[in-house]
């Protein structure tokens, strides 16, 4: 028998199947705009709210956008503050002024930090969504001088994405790529007018692609259900909603930062009495630290030092959280250390390191080395020929009577002439090319004795000549040792190798490499684009000095540089031309 109740269940159950009606479905999000003009202009919150509304979800919304603001005006202005401090936020969007991500980089990135950390203090959980913004309709002309990338529409769009997709990996947080959108519809569709007379401030149309593109990153949902289409022309909205589906919606983790806490860490002894220094794997992901240090104390430092009061062994744990709007999300390690009645420390044979140095510890019954906190294969109270792992960075752990301590790490930079290489092109590709010696301090003594190979054979004609001019294929090396130097024996050295049986377009494969994240804090990959690959890679500082050369024969390499300073570096190919940047943070 249908009952009344019963009736009343098929009866609800058939409206919501037949109405398409989802009650799960259905999303409300809170979001704070922190921005300008940009989204001022049209009321760009309120088109979010209507076209959420109009798909069946809810935002709810709060902004605060003078004109001109930059990021770091919002940090210190008291309207923003009390906004953020308002709490309750899902999501915080984050617009920069327009030229700001160019021609003031360094204060763009600073206002991004400190919003997100005032974020993040009353919105444990919020989700900061930095506002991708577009190039001017015909580049800027009042800063075409100073900054050429704004001179074109193109120069200034690609510039100002990069500068945002930064800003978004530094923050963990997720974009709205606004620009890519407006990017493909100017390709695409030149008659929908994006921009109002100031070739600058978005149109209706503008606006209204923004507000599309903001309820796809925000609510994950195809932009389709949208039926709200801001007095625009059916066909227009149409065309619009189909580019953010293809450029958003379709591949919506492509703009999603944010990563999980992660726990792995290494430790160093310290110069103090049973010290370890402590340092998290992966320093760039924004997460909070708790360490036990397995003796009871425990700190929230990022880098914390300890210092046991007596030997022993104990366990040294780190749990890292953070959160989002799926909750908070936490990650495990722990390791065993030990220290004991000897401690080992590492020499070499001189006041000062050279290249050609042998490593050595204190006498053990058993001895593990490792480079910047990774075993090598070394385990011999010697470590010879240390360069095959590393220029510095040298820890050894010894075993005594049972009881296993590390050493304190072997710092020590070898002493280095300031000899460095330089050849730019490709014979094969019809080039002469100049395969120089080079010096940090601008010039070469005159004394040095540099000999050039050609094919492996001595070319005695050019002994002692800075320059080899190379317009045939072939193995080229040049050796150069400094009498006076104080580590007489080593030879800085060099060489590359040009082979013009392949095609052009097989040498462009060959060289195509990328390097990434860019900057990047404890690792850096090296990709490739061929597969198979026999090459060394080799890492410089800003003055040409070698640090590391690494072996690799497989398409991507993945290499610690967590011991390396802040600064700009460069990685080359020993067998190949050419270099590529990285920042390490």
């Amino acid at each position: 028998m249908l009952t009344r109740k019963n009736f009343l269940i098929v009866l609800f159950s058939a409206f919501f199947c037949t109405t398409g009606f989802d009650l799960k479905a259905q999303l409300s999000y809170k979001v704070l705009f922190l921005g300008n003009s940009y989204t001022a202009v049209n009321n760009l919150p309120q088109i979010v709210h209507d076209v959420a509304l109009s798909a069946g979800d809810t935002l709810v919304f709060d902004s605060n956008a003078p004109g001109g603001y930059q990021l770091i005006d919002h940090s210190i202005d008291p309207t923003s503050q009390g906004k953020i401090m308002a709490g309750d936020w899902n999501y915080v969007v984050l617009q920069g002024q327009s030229q700001e991500p160019i021609i003031l980089q360094s204060e763009f990135n600073n206002g991004g930090y400190a919003l997100y950390n005032q974020v993040k203090q009353y919105n444990p959980c919020a989700v900061t969504m930095p506002y991708m913004t577009w190039g001017r309709k015909n580049g800027d002309a009042s800063n075409c001088f100073d900054f050429p990338v704004m001179c074109t529409y193109e120069g200034m769009d690609t510039t100002l994405r990069d500068r945002y997709l930064y800003l978004t990996a530094t923050l963990n947080g997720e974009v709205s790529p606004v620009s890519v959108v407006w990017n493909y519809l100017r390709q695409n569709f030149p008659n929908i007018e994006l921009y109002q007379a100031d070739e600058s401030h978005p149109s209706v149309a503008g606006s209204y692609a923004a507000a599309c593109c903001f309820y796809t990153s925000i609510f994950k949902k195809d932009p389709a259900l949208i039926t709200f289409d801001f007095g625009l022309s059916a066909a227009d909205a149409s065309i619009i909603k189909d580019a953010v589906k293809t450029l958003v919606f379709d591949s919506i983790q492509s703009w999603n930062f944010k990563k999980m806490p992660v726990s792995d860490f290494r430790y160093q002894v310290g110069p103090g009495v049973n010290e370890v220094i402590c340092s998290p794997a992966n320093a760039g992901i924004r997460q909070s630290y708790f360490w036990s240090f397995g003796d009871g104390d425990t700190s929230s430092s990022a880098f914390p030092t300890h210092s046991y009061l007596t030997n022993g062994t104990f366990t040294l744990s780190l749990t890292t959280t953070n959160c989002d709007l799926q909750g908070m999300h936490s990650s495990f390690s722990d390791t065993v250390i030990q220290f004991c009645s000897h401690t080992p420390t590492i020499y070499s044979a001189h006041a000062w390191l050279c290249n050609e140095d042998t490593l050595w510890t204190q006498t053990a019954d058993s001895y593990q080395w490792f480079s910047s906190g990774t075993p090598i294969p070394e385990t011999n109270q010697y470590l010879a020929d240390y360069t095959r792992y590393n220029i510095s960075g040298f820890s050894v752990s010894s075993s005594l009577n049972g009881c296993s301590e590390l050493s304190e790490v072997y710092s020590e930079s070898p002493e280095w002439s300031g000899y460095y290489f330089d050849a730019m092109g490709n014979p094969c590709q019809g080039d002469t090319v100049a395969f120089a010696v080079l010096h940090t301090n601008g010039f070469l003594s005159g004394l040095e004795n540099i000999r050039w190979f050609i094919n492996d054979t001595l070319v005695s004609a050019l002994n002692d000549e800075d320059t080899l001019f190379i317009s045939a294929q072939g193995k080229y090396e040049c050796k150069v040792i400094d009498p006076s130097s104080t580590c007489p024996l080593d030879t800085t050295s060099y060489f590359i190798v040009y082979d013009c049986g392949v095609s052009v377009a097989e040498i462009d494969r060959e060289l195509s490499w990328t390097v990434f994240p860019n900057p990047a804090s404890d690792f850096i990959t090296i990709k490739f684009a061929s597969q198979s690959v026999d090459e060394t890679v080799q890492i410089y500082n800003a003055t040409g000095y070698l640090l590391k050369s690494i072996p690799v024969s497989s398409e991507s390499l993945k290499t610690n540089i967590a011991y390396l300073p802040q600064g700009l570096y460069y990685v080359r190919l020993k067998n190949k031309s050419g270099a590529l940047k990285f920042i390490k943070l």
